[in-house]
């Protein structure tokens, strides 16, 4: 064995472009078969409810509501149907009815329009379960954001597994360019692009953490995680941003940043998947008076959400255990 065998064999792997998409890739892929089964999990109760029983239920209380939505699920105001009725099953039932929540303009004139013509006092066709006949939905198709869930479901699936397609093709490619030319692999941007573009992510990265502190400090309610996740969040830019403008020649402080990017990330998914309080999954295109939403349900998006956290939790816990077994060999 040579002395260059040698080398090449004990020297530390280094994280490449094309394994990080890589990584991503498989994160991808597994959400897109979580995405399957809770779609499939869906379409299963939507199609218990179909069967229930219909009855016409009596208006007592009518609302669209509005709630603060907080800074780490996107901020603003989300609003919602929230209806109270009666109805006869099997004696005399009362129920809560509610949609899911809008955002857009759009969206939340539907519901008012909806509203409107559904006061208190009036009638409401429902559908309650015959196993709990407590337990009732909304049984009109035109009752606004409280339609079957299956066709979201079925895009953020297609959503999930075009990303896996995607990544892992491009980090097939980037391994490819890393194998033929591992000079050109570093990138094309010089040192002084490298630091100016590490330092404006990191400051980016600080202006969204001092705005969250901010905003925490001056809520009018009692603090709680959610309102300091942002920060968490925020430091992904920071650590991103620190290990962007790194200079050559510093392994361990690449090693130990890296390890801190990817545990913060990890963190920041396993609050959104595993944390405490109700969560609100939306999202869309809108421009003007057009707009497409997508409002998954809560289960639903802590499922996609959770199967990222364990995996990132996993990686983070190697990384954190071959970062502490490493020998600290410098360049002399």
């Amino acid at each position: 064995m040579t002395v260059g065998d040698s080398v090449s064999s004990s020297a530390p792997r280094r994280t490449t472009v094309a394994g990080v998409f890589g990584l991503f890739g498989l994160v991808a892929g597994l959400c897109a078969i979580l995405a399957l089964f809770a779609t499939v999990a869906d379409w299963r109760d939507e199609a218990a409810q179909a069967r229930w029983p219909v009855v016409s239920a009596l208006i007592e209380r009518d609302d669209v509501d509005p709630h603060r939505v907080s800074q780490s699920d996107g901020g603003g105001t989300v609003w919602q149907l929230r209806y109270r009725v009666r109805y006869e099953a099997e004696g005399e039932r009362v129920a809560t009815l509610s949609s899911r929540s809008a955002r857009s303009d759009e969206e939340v004139a539907k519901l008012r329009a909806w509203a409107a013509q559904h006061r208190r006092g009036g009638h409401v066709d429902v559908r309650y379960d015959p196993a709990q006949p407590g337990r009732a939905v909304f049984a009109s198709a035109d009752v606004p954001n409280a339609g079957p869930r299956t066709g979201t479901d079925l895009q953020l699936l297609m959503l999930a597994a075009t990303a896996c397609v995607g990544l892992l093709a491009l980090a097939r490619h980037l391994q490819s360019k890393e194998a033929s030319a591992p000079a050109a692999a570093a990138g094309s941007l010089s040192p002084g692009g490298r630091l100016a573009m590490g330092l404006g992510v990191a400051a980016m990265g600080f202006l969204v953490m001092g705005l969250g502190v901010h905003s925490a400090l001056h809520a009018t309610h009692a603090l709680t995680s959610e309102d300091f996740i942002g920060v968490l969040a925020a430091t992904i830019f920071v650590f991103g941003g620190a290990l962007l403008a790194l200079p050559p020649g510093r392994a361990g402080l690449q090693r130990l940043l890296g390890v801190l990017l990817v545990t913060t990330f990890a963190l920041t998914l396993d609050w959104v998947a595993f944390g405490p309080g109700t969560r609100q999954f939306g999202g869309g295109i809108s421009s003007g008076t057009i707009g497409i939403g997508l409002h998954p349900g809560e289960i639903f998006g802590r499922t996609v959400f959770g199967i990222g956290a364990v995996v990132l939790d996993i990686v983070a816990a190697v990384m954190w255990v071959r970062l502490i077994r490493q020998p600290r060999v410098d360049p002399g």
